[in-house]
């Protein structure tokens, strides 16, 4: 990357309901990741913390309002194809008011933890990330991505 690229900050929001996790299933007619699960979320605007888009966005697309939410992961992704890098801020919480309502986005939905993991639709970043929010992991945790293969799976370069 040349350096020439853009700064695009976003969130995920990852909410348990005892061994469930809200998901949202995007559309098979989507040109990016189609039929693929991804955690509630989306860009942050101007006026926003990390924390209010995280509850927005979340209350948007599936009619969920998340309260008490806590930062459990800070990761960048470089999108070089894209000239892109993005900051993705990821809350977790078990605190909630709301029942689920369809959006735009996709179909909102509870999905057991254990099949939401072994999902082959599961965003692979994703799947790392919400590993290390379910383990024993008390603090915040980075990681940087650098680039994927053609089936997104992390290539570590050497």
């Amino acid at each position: 990357m040349g350096g020439d690229f853009k700064w695009v900050s976003t969130t995920n929001m990852f909410v348990m309901d005892g061994s469930k996790v809200l998901v949202i299933k995007r559309g098979e007619e989507e040109k990016d990741f189609p039929g693929w699960y991804m955690l509630p979320g989306g860009k942050q605007e101007a006026n926003e913390t990390p924390i209010q888009t995280a509850i927005r966005e979340t209350f948007e697309e599936t009619g969920i309002k998340v309260t008490n939410p806590k930062l459990r992961v800070l990761a960048t992704h470089n999108h070089e194809y894209r000239e892109r890098m993005y900051l993705v801020y990821i809350f977790s919480s078990t605190e909630f008011l709301g029942q689920i309502v369809q959006s735009d986005e996709g179909t909102a939905m509870w999905m057991p933890i254990d099949e939401l993991i072994n999902n082959p639709k599961l965003y692979p970043d994703l799947k790392r990330h919400i590993r290390m929010i379910i383990g024993d992991e008390e603090h915040e945790v980075l990681f940087t991505y650098h680039k994927f293969d053609d089936n997104l799976n992390i290539i570590e370069e050497a």
